[in-house]
């Protein structure tokens, strides 16, 4: 084929582009609606009543009980019934839709779809918690109840509609929407107290925590995550110290206690945490950041034999060009050289933060060895330089090891993660959700609140880094006077992002828990997923503490 003929080629596949731009465009395109409202009751996260109105009519009357909510329409298009087209046709979170089958209209609005969470459930991949697309079966149920008929009426002869919302709930004013700008200590400090008394609250006498709670129905679903536990156990020690608050502390405890007490054993001539008969260093680490932790505070000083115990453990899994054999097998005594991820970098801060404990050369020298592994050879490979992974606890320990074991080639790591993180972070415009400060792949995703606070973590250990980096180290890192302020607004931002999805009052539709008092607090999966992960509230409320050290005097 000559050039001329790929040329035209190429022109003729731009323009069949745009035609299907247009095309699409035009057909997913809302018409505006204007007076169309309906208004639904609920009562302990159950919806009691519904009703259209249309023009001026009269809201109902509330009961002392329960909550009215208006849903406005304000917008309207076509909707396919298709599987994937179904599922892709509603924006989570902004979208229901309506049908019209002999003669009747019924509307499935969003508050339904969360209520339900069909949201972000038309596929899953990679993990059972990432999802995309509409449930449509979930959804087409949802819709055949309003109307009265067989699911099957719905599929062969409802016209659909997709419908935008608007949320009005008179008895629940908004709060004032948080930004960069608005930060306030107070406005954070809040934020922590929240996330950390629904930790607390949320830690039997057993020290077991509700691992995932549904917030819509307050169950507890099944599963359990030791590392998660320990990372869980971090944060209330961090949060009781900053709080001066005894159920935060006692809680804390309670969760320590519960990994020291029932599940420390003998691992060869090593002690290790474990439910089975592997142990793996991801959860020792863990546990090993949250005893230091509750050493460190003050909270209780009993735990300083542990530190040493698992910082000996973690030591015994380290090869000799620092990686660390993630997994110990207790039937064979023998460590498994595989690694996962994470587990190394969480092992690196774990063994950094024991040494301020223990002052153990050898733990500084592993924390040191691991540290050197991971900003170097360990993500020596074409294309690391553009990873995206939540590389978070890498730089924390490379915060956490500053003052000892400055490493000028872990900060310049660091640095280039953020500066590609930063190329990920969304501002306001770049997807139709509440996203300015999220981390995503592109805008159809719904923005998961997760990795911005993993991702603020690191933001805020590397932020403390540059400021306490000397002028020496300045010098030989081209550029790095210019990075104290991208780094700040990338967590400030994060942070704000964090808090303005919080289910508190005010910023979450409370009305939809059957038990708002016991999920308050909490940080959803997203906006539209509401199923309550401990890990969630715990990286977003360490986040939030990471601003809170580097910010005090706003």
């Amino acid at each position: 084929m000559t050039i001329e003929a790929l040329r035209r080629l190429f022109a003729a596949y731009a323009v069949l582009l745009f035609v299907l731009f247009l095309g699409v465009n035009r057909w997913a395109s809302l018409s505006p609606v204007r007076g169309l409202v309906v208004e639904s009751t609920w009562r302990g996260g159950v919806r009691t009543g519904r009703i259209v109105r249309e023009g001026g009519a009269t809201a109902t009357a509330q009961a002392a009980d329960e909550t009215v909510v208006e849903e406005h329409v304000v917008g309207r298009g076509p909707l396919a019934h298709d599987g994937p087209f179904f599922a892709l046709g509603l924006v989570a979170g902004m979208d229901g839709f309506a049908a019209t089958l002999d003669g009747r209209v019924a509307y499935v609005t969003v508050d339904d779809l969360l209520h339900a969470q069909a949201y972000d459930h038309g596929a899953t991949f990679l993990d059972p918690s990432l999802g995309l697309g509409t449930h449509r079966a979930v959804a087409f149920h949802l819709l055949a109840n309003e109307l009265g008929v067989p699911v099957r009426d719905v599929e062969q002869r409802a016209r659909l509609e997709r419908v935008r919302f608007e949320r009005h709930v008179a008895s629940e004013p908004p709060a004032p929407r948080i930004t960069e700008e608005t930060l306030t200590r107070e406005v954070v400090l809040r934020g922590i107290d929240e996330a950390a008394h629904y930790l607390a609250r949320n830690v039997d006498r057993e020290g077991s925590f509700r691992y995932l709670v549904d917030a819509t129905t307050n169950q507890t679903v099944p599963g359990y995550s030791w590392p998660r536990h320990a990372g869980a156990t971090f944060f209330l020690a961090q949060a009781a110290k900053l709080l001066d608050s005894p159920d935060v502390r006692f809680a804390a405890l309670r969760a320590a206690a519960r990994m020291r007490d029932d599940y420390l054993v003998t691992c060869g001539k090593e002690q290790c945490i474990t439910d089975w008969e592997q142990a793996d260093v991801g959860s020792n680490a863990l546990a090993l950041v949250a005893f230091t932790e509750l050493v460190r505070t003050g909270a209780d000083a009993s735990y300083s034999s542990t530190v040493r115990a698992l910082a000996s453990f973690l030591r015994s899994q380290q090869r000799p060009d620092g990686e660390l054999m993630h997994v110990y097998d207790r039937a064979t005594g023998k460590p498994l050289d595989v690694q996962y991820l994470y587990f190394t970098g969480e092992a690196a801060l774990a063994l950094a933060r024991a040494h301020t404990v223990t002052n153990d050369p050898r733990d500084l020298e592993a924390a040191t060895k691991a540290l050197a592994r991971l900003v170097g050879s360990g993500w020596s490979f074409f294309g690391s330089r553009y990873y995206w992974s939540e590389e978070h606890w890498t730089c924390q320990a490379m915060d956490e090891l500053w003052a000892r074991a400055p490493s000028p080639e872990a900060l310049a790591f660091c640095l280039r993660w953020h500066e590609y993180q930063r190329a990920l972070q969304q501002g306001p415009g770049d997807s139709p959700f509440d996203a300015d400060g999220a981390f995503g792949a592109g805008p159809v995703m719904t923005p998961r609140l997760t990795p911005a606070a993993s991702r603020g973590e690191a933001a805020g250990a590397t932020l403390a880094v540059v400021r306490r980096a000397s002028v020496e180290t300045k010098d030989a890192l081209a550029g790095i006077e210019g990075e104290e302020p991208l780094l700040d607004h990338e967590l400030a931002r994060a942070v704000a992002f964090l808090l303005r999805h919080q289910l508190v009052p005010g910023r979450a539709p409370m009305f939809l828990f059957a038990a708002p008092d016991a999920i308050r607090g909490a940080l959803p999966g997203s906006p539209v997923d509401l199923q309550l992960r401990i890990d969630y509230a715990q990286h977003a409320g360490s986040a939030m503490v990471r601003w809170l050290e580097l910010h005090p005097d706003r």
